[in-house]
């Protein structure tokens, strides 16, 4: 009997659930995805995959780095993914007409179902030239939408920029 390796199985659970992972301009979609990782595991029985390590995940404009990322599936299908650095940082261009999107925090959440981005504390959002900054910053990826939260040490600021004439 064959069995496969630890790296066929990595292999064959990013196939799985990176592909779910965009959250980019539409033809990204069609980008290969790379992942770097200094480890990484995979629990098939509990769709749970663990990488570690100077963690980078690319595909197109969509670039995630973090000290560790844990990828959550349920029957093969991408359900979320939880980020940790010091900072992790993400970086997206949402649509071809608009700027590039760069955030960092301690916490970065992807919610597929929800298509929200939840970026968890010292978080900051920068797109352009206008900012956010908060405790806990979501971005809805659907609707384009940002919410802001700060607590008890950190009040939320926020910097939009006038629209310049064109």
């Amino acid at each position: 009997m064959h069995y496969p390796s630890l790296n066929q199985l990595l292999f064959s659970g990013l196939l799985l659930v990176l592909p779910s992972l965009v959250f980019s301009l539409p033809e990204d979609r069609d980008k290969p995805i790379h992942l770097e990782a200094d480890r990484a595991q995979l629990d098939q029985k509990t769709g749970t995959s663990v990488y570690e390590g100077n963690v980078v995940i690319t595909q197109g404009s969509m670039r995630l780095a973090a000290d560790t990322a844990t990828i959550y599936t349920e029957n093969g299908s991408f359900q979320r993914m939880e980020a940790v650095g010091k900072p992790a940082t993400l970086r997206y261009k949402p649509a071809v007409d608009k700027a590039e999107l760069h955030g960092s925090s301690q916490r970065v959440e992807y919610d597929a179902s929800q298509q929200t981005i939840v970026l968890i504390t010292n978080a900051k959002v920068t797109q352009g030239s206008d900012e956010f900054t908060g405790d806990r910053i979501e971005y809805n990826l659907e609707k384009d939408l940002v919410k802001a939260r700060g607590s008890a040490e950190q009040r939320i600021q926020i910097t939009i920029q006038p629209k310049t004439k064109q």
